[in-house]
């Protein structure tokens, strides 16, 4: 005998996080007890040629108590006696003073040296390459290491939402579990991958998305949430992160990077003494933006379908129970029943019960609040010739399904060795372990589904004790399926149930156990031949194993029915193996000085995806084994190898330290194309003008850039080579020939992009601007070609397709006030784009890239159109373009589809401000989104349903709905009559409805205007539907504006004092409370969650509903180094 499942709980997390937060709470207020000796200090700060240097920081080391020197480059700061002092200039080499170890007295006067270091702001490009930023003649954008762990993001994708002008997150929900998408500038592809190229430390590493049957982790899905693999990162381990935006930054990468690159660099050690950091923090992850549903109404439907006893009751429903009458309610997952009154009514339990709102969020029963643990160390020590870090990373997670856990463990290592002055080796070594329990359902799926919809009148916590027979299979009504266990069975069929029903027996007996290895592995060496010369070879491996077994519990016995119940074994490997070798030349001549890099990659991928399964249910009830299997066990193989290879060159060239020029080319091979290569070349030109000229002393940095570039998206795999499929079953094979063919002559589709840009730096520094405009046009778009029907396949994959975008990306950094205690810093950003179908293939005016509904609406590429385009019915109008409706008072919709939405935004940018007074902090981050259309399935349904508040219109007389009656109470097939809302009856008695809706047109078979009256239930339900039809049903009122402004992070700190924590053995010590996604400033999209989407893909993003609960998250965090 099973027992049933008992739900879990986290009432222990609750406990654990209380206890850190109160030891964090009475550390930081102990703390501040501790006495200190001030003393006023004051002193200038000159150059080494004696001018004073304006606008110099002068702080106390470990805290943020410090001034800027005035106009004479003097300061007047008070601190304990024995601080010490940090006093820093742009370009300018920092110096420390320790105050207690100061043997003269009075005044201090600071000289500062020139840094060149420090004039050589360095950042990461394309294959690793590091330049100085004013060399650099295209567009970057940087993220801290620290805007991506301070607000507890479970990955580095979560965190960067709104941080970097003309990027756009969407994040699946489902927790860890779930997946990020990044889109750069836009949708480059119609059809193809949008997704960037994911860099760790100059390698690419696999990444994939979801959404596509295709797709890594969506091969045997089972209707869960999937990730994709830069999730797998951990922000922990991240020294930087640049974004390549444009062609010509990301040309090096060829068909790999029309989308941009994502670069992440890896922490170090730094040279010193052995440095211990210790991270933790715990959050609480609350569900959040559920779909409200109306508590006015129960189940039933409306009055064109009334039966006597609902006529005469209001829509309640007779039901005979042992012989006995009882007022009871349809069982139907219509929401048109009677108003809730109080009145008892039969349940399906059996009992009399009160007629009324169960609840006001039925969604509270199927959700938890989820945990987040995260804990980090880090040991690192640098020397003259080593250095290592290594790092762990624990987390764990209660996900707010009612089911599963999710744990991961990261382990780090990095490090380089001088083997001899010339030679030096880098490694790292990244292993990542994780098990995911019973990933997360696509639970809102529930009301996208006509048959799975509840109201508020189920009883949740009723249905988890009873869904489940005391024997452990599933229950069921007197009269329905045969049970071993009849007087358990409910009383009549609560249809209502069914999706909460289903919901629960695969929450809680679909079980889901699944185990991803990963190791990223890298080592460099590098040969310093001369001054000017150097040779680096590279050699990585990105190695992905995924075992998943999905056991499925009998649901019914096999001594009354035939074997039910499944196993499935699940192995997912893919391999990738990269190596890459680079001459690097680097020379000055006087004012002019080159540089060249020539060299070759080569990158291997393969992917084995096996599935075995048994066939015809188990024969012992919950064996999970093949042996199990009724019949001959099933199998799935996929598979695919990948061999790409590239020359590739770097010319670059500068003048007097303010003009440069670069050149690169790319030539490139794969082994899934035909025998052909590609072409990837590029240039950019940086001026830093004010090097060149002399500017006013506030602008202190100045540049334009100028850059081109033609980069590829290469095909999916294969897609030359599709030509027949073969299957097999029980011992027999057969081949087939799919209705679409590839096509041995395809290539990657080519971004063909210039650039222009302005950065500039003001006032010390305390005030940046940077603006790009790009303009692309992506040439050989792989379209599904329509072919003549002689040919025997319908389609065939051709480069036929052109799309062209532009926009502007616009940053703006300040420090608006810098004082001796306060510190404020913000940063703000804006990306617009607008992208047009040029071309399509001869013959086909549009591509559909998505079909719902039953084809009520599509997502359509039309040539001469903004990609994305949106279409719906909608109704026919006469010459006055007033609407054309039927004589049954229904409107009349047109017969093509038209346009009703797009789904891009017209803008999306971000706001980050942080504060610091004296040792307390508080940042925050806004990101919004401006236009840019969803697709609300899950509102079309629901309302179709009568579930949703929108529904409630025209429902009665306080809702506007009319007051009429049906003569001889006819109500299938009679005329309603309207009369006035006092009426109290019909002229022979009839019963007088308050519910009707006059559509506003014209009648189009008589000209005259509309008076027909129907009602609101059956306006809902023809309106709302699924599919097509000839009257009234269209999707065009569930396309929303997905516009949005968000609080995405909030934290508030503590920075111990250095004095304090030295006592203690600490360098560090800081407590935080922070908050993620924790209100809408604005959303235009109602009862909704903004972000509400399942995949990577954009078309899977351009649909709202079919996901898990969204999350308003807060935590607590403790950061310490020794």
């Amino acid at each position: 005998m099973r027992k049933r499942c008992d739900i879990p709980h986290s009432a222990s997390h609750f406990q654990k996080s209380l206890i850190i937060a109160s030891w964090l709470l009475t550390f930081l207020f102990t703390g501040t007890a501790f006495a200190q000796e001030n003393r006023t200090i004051t002193g200038i700060v000159r150059d080494v040629t004696g001018e004073p240097l304006i606008g110099a920081s002068v702080i106390q080391k470990g805290t943020n108590n410090g001034v800027i020197t005035d106009v004479d480059g003097n300061f007047t700061l008070t601190v304990p006696a024995d601080a010490t002092l940090s006093i820093a200039y742009m370009g300018y080499a920092t110096r420390e003073i320790n105050l207690a170890k100061r043997k003269k007295q009075g005044d201090l006067k600071i000289t500062l040296s020139e840094d060149t270091q420090q004039l050589k702001e360095v950042v990461v490009t394309a294959m690793g390459i590091k330049k100085d930023t004013k060399r650099v003649g295209y567009a970057i954008s940087t993220i801290s290491a620290d805007e991506l762990v301070k607000a507890g993001a479970p990955n580095f994708a979560s965190a960067m939402y709104g941080k970097a002008p003309g990027v756009r997150i969407t994040q699946t929900q489902g927790g860890s579990a779930g997946a990020v998408s990044i889109n750069v500038r836009g949708l480059t592809s119609i059809t193809g991958n949008n997704q960037p190229l994911i860099i760790l430390d100059g390698v690419p590493i696999r990444n994939g998305g979801t959404g596509k049957s295709t797709d890594f982790a969506e091969f045997g899905n089972d209707g869960q949430i999937r990730s994709n693999g830069l999730v797998d990162i951990n922000p922990e381990d991240i020294e930087s992160l640049s974004i390549l935006k444009g062609a010509s930054a990301t040309a090096l990468y060829g068909s790999e990077a029309a989308n941009g690159a994502v670069v992440i660099t890896s922490k170090r050690a730094k040279s010193g003494k052995l440095t211990v950091d210790f991270n933790a923090q715990v959050m609480a992850n609350l569900p959040a933006y559920l779909p409200k549903v109306q508590t006015v109404y129960g189940p039933g439907t409306y009055n064109t379908a009334y039966s006597d006893y609902e006529k005469q009751t209001g829509g309640f429903y007779q039901r005979t129970l042992n012989g006995q009458s009882y007022k009871s309610l349809r069982s139907t997952t219509l929401s048109f029943g009677p108003k809730y009154d109080g009145s008892e009514v039969l349940y399906w339990d059996g009992k009399m019960r009160p007629y009324q709102a169960l609840t006001d969020n039925p969604w509270k029963e199927l959700f938890r609040t989820g945990w987040t643990q995260t804990y980090n160390l880090a040991i690192s020590q640098g020397t003259e010739t080593t250095s290592n870090r290594f790092s762990y990373t624990f987390m764990d997670e209660i996900p707010n399904a009612l089911t599963g856990s999710f744990t991961k463990h990261n382990f780090k290592l990095t490090g380089s060795y001088q083997l001899a002055k010339p030679l030096k080796l880098e490694y790292s070594l990244n292993y990542i372990v994780q098990n995911v329990e019973d990933r997360p359902q696509t639970s809102l799926n529930l009301y996208s589904g006509f048959g799975n919809m509840f109201s508020t009148f189920l009883d949740i916590p009723y249905l988890k004790q009873s869904y489940v027979t005391s024997l452990g299979y599933r229950n069921t009504f007197v009269g329905g399926n045969a049970t071993l266990t009849p007087e358990e069975s409910w009383a009549y069929d609560p249809s209502y149930a069914t999706g909460v029903n289903n919901m629960l027996w695969n929450m809680y007996h679909h079980h889901s156990d699944e185990t991803e290895n990963r190791l990223i592995g890298m080592i460099r060496p590098t040969w310093q031949i001369t001054n000017w010369l150097s040779l680096r070879a590279q050699v990585s491996t990105d190695i992905t194993d995924v075992k998943q077994t999905l056991k499925y519990e009998s649901e019914q016995p096999n001594s009354l029915y035939d074997p039910n119940g499944s196993f499935q074994s699940i192995n997912r490997r893919y391999d990738i193996v990269y190596g890459d070798v680079m001459l690097n030349f680097n020379y000055n001549i006087n004012r002019f000085d080159i540089a060249a890099t020539v060299g070759w990659t080569g990158r291997y991928e393969n992917m084995n995806n096996i599935r075995v399964s048994t066939n015809g249910g188990l024969v012992t009830e919950n064996w999970f084994d093949l042996n199990a299997s009724r019949y001959t066990p099933s199998s799935t193989l996929q598979r695919m190898e990948l061999l790409k290879t590239g020359y590739m060159g770097t010319l670059s060239l500068g003048w007097d330290n303010y003009l440069f020029l670069e050149l690169t080319g790319r030539q490139e091979r794969s082994s899934t194309l035909k025998d052909q290569s590609f072409f990837y070349p590029s240039t950019n030109l940086s001026f830093l003008f004010t090097q060149a000229f002399h500017m006013p002393s506030w602008w202190n940095y100045g540049k334009l850039r100028l850059s081109y570039g033609i980069v590829g998206n290469a095909p999916e795999t294969y897609t030359a080579n599709i030509v027949y499929e073969q299957g097999s079953d029980n011992g027999f094979t057969w081949n087939t020939i799919p209705s679409s063919w590839g096509n041995a002559d395809i290539r990657p589709e080519k971004k063909y992009e210039y650039e222009i840009g302005l950065e500039s730096k003001f006032l010390n520094n305390r005030l940046g601007i940077d603006i790009s405009y790009y303009n692309n046009r992506v040439k050989d778009q792989i379209l599904s070609t329509p072919q003549p029907s002689t040919s025997g396949v319908k389609n065939v994959l051709m480069n036929v397709g052109e799309v062209a975008n532009h926009g502007w990306d616009i940053s703006i950094s300040a420090t608006p006030i810098l004082t001796r205690d306060f510190r404020w810093d913000l940063t703000a950003n804006y990306g617009v784009y607008k992208n047009k179908v040029v071309k399509l293939a001869d013959g086909v005016p549009y591509l559909e890239i998505l079909n719902s509904g039953g084809s009520g609406i599509k997502i359509q590429a039309v040539e001469g159109q903004p990609m994305g385009d949106i279409y719906a019915q909608v109704p026919q109008v006469n010459e006055n373009g007033e609407y054309l409706v039927s004589d049954k008072g229904l409107y009349l919709n047109q017969t093509e589809l038209q346009k009703v939405g797009n789904i891009n935004p017209a803008g999306v940018g971000g706001l980050f401000n942080s504060f610091s007074y004296k040792n307390v902090f508080l940042d925050f981050s806004i990101d919004f989104r401006i236009g840019g259309d969803v697709i609300n399935e899950m509102n079309q349904y629901a309302t179709a349903v009568g579930l949703t508040p929108e529904s409630l219109k025209y429902r009665d007389t306080e809702h506007g709905g009319l007051s009429y009656y049906y003569p001889g109470d006819n109500n299938s097939s009679g005329i309603p009559v309207q009369v006035d809302p006092s009426t109290g009856a019909g002229p022979n008695g009839e019963i007088i409805y308050h519910d009707g809706i006059i559509l506003p047109g014209v009648v189009a078979s008589t000209g005259e205007r509309n008076t027909r009256i129907i009602p609101a239930g059956y306006y809902y339900n023809t309106t709302y539907n699924w599919g097509t039809e000839a009257e009234q049903l269209t999707y065009r009122h569930s396309v929303f504006d997905n516009s949005y402004v968000k609080l995405r992070e909030l934290t508030i700190g503590y920075q111990f004092p250095e004095k304090m924590i030295s006592k203690l053995g600490l360098g560090r010590l800081s407590v935080s409370v922070f908050g993620r996604n924790l209100f809408y400033f604005y959303k235009a999209l109602k009862n909704y969650d903004a972000e509400s989407s399942v995949g990577t893909s954009w078309a899977n993003q351009a649909t709202v509903g079919s996901s898990t609960t969204a999350t308003r998250s807060f935590g607590v965090s403790l950061r310490a180094s020794f």
